[in-house]
């Protein structure tokens, strides 16, 4: 049944204004939208004031209105091809506690690695006069260095160190994080070395191929030992991928798995076949989720500092946004193996 609203009745929020909320708390508009954008400017009484009567009275700020009055809408876009993935939690916590008590909000939107839809998401940003955008991790730049150029916003870049853009880079050289974790399974005495991922990205086709290089360049590369595809479960995956490897290179003795889910995958299908893990078969995985380091035994696997890359490059477009000079244009974070007992 619904009920009737009364000529002396309002609903909660509707219409509300920054000038409505400025006359409640008796302070100029101006005051209020300062304090919203940027709460560390005003004292703490007042800031709780404004807050509890914005929240009473149900006002929300027209992003639209601010673009129009000033430089910007006071967003980051966000454009990662993978926000369902664990490996991006980090780098999401990264760049929202960088941006947490600035003047700035964070949007996401996700690709889904469908490389054709990324100058789509960076076109839509765009027309929204955002105060800048953070482009995690592009499968190509073919089609958005145009639109890069030409934005009126500064841009910034989570890649692979290989990828075009020069400038507000942070990242990591993947075709290093394909040829270290082989030279390190080589130095622990494995030789038929597979790696397990399919490429689905720029990034994963950089590893295969630093991978390559190593078992070429050590006399032992075999393209059999290159095996990937797709499932719902990473960890099914690994498990499905692992046996599929035995049939058709039964002397397998490591597997080199792009993400800890899948490694966990290999270890539980050599546990249901009795393959010693790491005497007979050794395994590296990466990402390092906090599971590897608890699983019996535990997994090798590859760091990468996730939440570091999402600060740094957040800090790099927020001094961008403020025109202060940065402090570096192009940032390499690296990673680290992490030998455990899933490894000789």
């Amino acid at each position: 049944m619904n009920k009737a609203v009364g000529p002396g009745t309002a609903r909660r929020g509707a219409q509300v204004k920054l000038i409505d909320v400025a006359k409640k708390v008796g302070v100029s508009p101006i005051t209020i939208s300062r304090a919203l954008r940027n709460p560390a400017i005003v004292s703490e009484d007042l800031r709780e004031v404004i807050l509890r009567t914005v929240a009473e009275m149900g006002y929300m700020p027209n992003l639209a209105a601010r673009a129009l009055a000033g430089r910007h809408n006071g967003v980051v876009g966000v454009i990662t091809p993978a926000l369902h993935q664990y490996g991006f939690t980090d780098l999401m916590v990264g760049i929202e506690d960088r941006f947490r008590d600035t003047e700035l909000t964070v949007q996401y939107s996700n690709t889904l690695r469908h490389a054709e839809g990324e100058a789509g998401l960076l076109k839509s940003f765009l027309t929204q006069k955002p105060a800048g955008v953070i482009i995690a991790g592009a499968e190509s730049y073919r089609d958005l260095l145009p639109l890069i150029e030409s934005a009126a916003c500064p841009i910034a870049h989570v890649a692979d160190l290989s990828q075009e853009p020069q400038r507000l880079v942070v990242g990591l050289d993947h075709y290093s994080a394909g040829t270290g974790p082989t030279r390190f399974l080589l130095s622990r005495g494995y030789r038929r070395i597979a790696f397990m991922g399919r490429g689905a990205d720029v990034r994963s086709r950089r590893r295969i191929e630093g991978y390559e290089a190593v078992m070429r360049e050590a006399g032992y590369f075999d393209p059999d030992l290159i095996i990937g595809g797709d499932s719902a479960s990473r960890t099914g995956l690994g498990r499905e991928l692992f046996s599929h490897l035995l049939q058709r290179v039964p002397d397998v003795d490591a597997v080199f798995a792009q993400s800890d889910e899948m490694a966990l995958g290999v270890l539980i299908e050599c546990k249901e076949r009795g393959i010693r893990v790491p005497e007979d078969v050794g395994i590296c995985g990466f990402n390092d989720l906090e599971f590897s380091a608890f699983t019996e035994p535990s997994l090798t696997t590859v760091h990468i500092p996730r939440y570091e890359i999402g600060y740094r490059v957040a800090d790099m477009l927020l001094r961008a946004v403020r025109d202060e000079p940065p402090h570096e244009g192009k940032a390499d974070l690296g990673f680290t193996i992490i030998p455990r007992g899933s490894t000789r």
